[in-house]
């Protein structure tokens, strides 16, 4: 039977329609069908891929990785194919984003363990901060301040070491702090946000352009900001980090200078909260790996790395997830995050007076 272009097309398109409403068990079924169908075989396994790993199906993930780089051919550029990194000198390069590279680095110790060397090559704004975290021995960056020549015989991007590993939910290790800053950088973050008199909460609503339903309108937290037994703090960078200040609420956030667009000053400063409310941006991944509380306030269609069905998440044990019912309900995120932090002041009330 000669495949129709034209029906297969259309499998693979309400199977990645039901993927994004997070219709898992027939997404799959359709993507079966799809490719059966005649559609291309690396897209259904992409969509598969993707629904295995927000069920936490991390196997069968790998399963469909495999595939793909079976019908693939050797990179001349030397990017990793598959093969044994044993005993080989390797460059882990960080393309994605910030909070990917804050993810994943924690791989750099079974890394060096198995690679003769590792070298991390981070975007220039993560280049300080790449060196505070566990393992990490070799730094570099592009631009004017890349290392010079190749001292390297393959390279890996960042977000292809859980599949290298063969990473299982139940195999990732809590790590319940891999990030280490510089003592003059949390002594500086300290001495300018002054003496601590009640919990300190820092707050992110706008995760970036690229992906508009991971961010909210910060109106939709001006319900939370006139709690006077809290003090807010405005970690969002960009040209958003003053929309807070146009809301004229009675609890004004609180503000820090050491607390600008660098990667390494916004950590000094969540290193000194005591709980971080943001959406899916660097500052959850930044609290998970020091291993400060964060309530991550998540969209409908959450990225993979969070999966479907949780309020935790295994890569980082002090985060704590509140999940859109319907896309773009926010206003429920909202009204659940407040419950929960009446809660949490009334405990941590409790635990200062005691």
């Amino acid at each position: 039977m000669i495949p129709d272009e034209g029906h297969a097309n259309a499998l693979v398109s309400r199977a990645e329609v039901l993927l994004a409403a997070r219709k898992l068990g027939p997404a799959l079924e359709y993507f079966q069908h799809a490719e059966a169908n005649g559609a291309d075989p690396n897209r259904c396994a992409a969509g598969r891929w993707m629904a295995h790993m927000l069920c936490g199906d991390f196997a069968a993930a790998w399963q469909e990785s495999d595939a793909i780089h079976g019908r693939g051919v050797p990179d001349p550029h030397r990017v990793w194919n598959g093969e044994d990194i044993s005993g080989r000198r390797v460059i882990v390069r960080c393309l994605h984003g910030f909070g990917d590279t804050v993810q994943f680095i924690r791989y750099a110790a079974p890394l060096n363990r198995r690679a003769e060397k590792v070298i991390w090559e981070v975007p220039p704004a993560m280049l300080q901060i790449a060196r505070c975290f566990d393992g990490v021995d070799h730094v570099t960056t592009w631009g004017d301040q890349c290392m010079e020549g190749r001292d390297w015989d393959l390279q890996i991007e960042v977000m292809e070491l859980p599949y290298i590993f063969r990473t299982a939910v139940a195999d990732i290790v809590p790590i319940y702090r891999y990030l280490d800053l510089p003592s003059s950088m949390v002594r500086r973050a300290a001495a300018e946000m002054g003496r601590r008199t009640v919990p300190r909460i820092g707050v992110v609503w706008e995760a970036g352009s690229w992906n508009a339903s991971r961010s909210m309108p910060v109106d939709h937290l001006s319900p939370l900001f006139e709690r006077a037994d809290c003090e807010f703090w405005n970690l969002q960078g960009g040209p958003l980090r003053q929309a807070a200040a146009e809301l004229g609420t009675s609890m004004a956030l609180r503000e820090s200078a050491a607390c600008n667009n660098e990667v390494l000053c916004l950590a000094g400063i969540i290193s000194q909260l005591d709980l971080v409310l943001t959406v899916d941006t660097l500052a959850a991944h930044l609290a998970g790996s020091l291993g400060i509380p964060a309530w991550l306030m998540l969209q409908h269609a959450a990225d993979w790395r969070w999966m479907e069905g949780r309020n935790d998440s295994p890569w980082y044990p002090s985060l704590r997830l509140f999940r859109q019912p319907t896309p773009g309900a926010w206003p429920d995120v909202i009204r659940a995050v407040g419950r929960e932090l009446q809660r949490w002041l009334h405990a941590e009330e409790g635990r200062r007076s005691a």
